[in-house]
């Protein structure tokens, strides 16, 4: 069963994703920030998915992601983002591999998350 890391600083997206997604079939590891996020991925967890937040206090989105790359994981992302976070973020995505095609606007539509899931997981 594949084990999708949830990244926000919202605690009640956490908590809808999460329910949402083992209803789907999924394993889920909840991450209440940033920080929590970075531990899970320096863990030996084997994560196969992860979606997060961009705007987090502290650690966001964009260093979640750069700590990805330096302890060499290569995992899946699903990027979640207000429409004004995008544009502010766009630059950093790109400069690390991301696309539009990787990002999710709040408010989360579920069924098109979990259709970008599904794409994403190895088949």
């Amino acid at each position: 069963m594949y084990k999708i890391l949830v990244i926000d600083d919202e605690e009640e997206i956490v908590k809808v994703l999460e329910e949402f997604l083992i209803k789907a079939g999924f394993n889920v590891v909840p991450a209440g920030g940033g920080e929590k996020g970075v531990e899970v991925l320096k863990s030996d967890k084997k994560i196969d998915l992860m979606i997060m937040d961009m705007r987090m206090p502290k650690v966001n989105g964009v260093d979640v992601l750069k700590e990805m790359k330096r302890i060499n994981k290569n995992i899946p992302v699903i990027i979640l983002t207000g429409s004004i976070d995008a544009s502010k973020h766009e630059n950093d995505l790109k400069a690390l591999g991301y696309s539009q095609d990787d990002i999710v606007s709040k408010p989360i539509d579920l069924f098109l998350l979990l259709a970008m899931v599904k794409k994403k997981l190895p088949h």
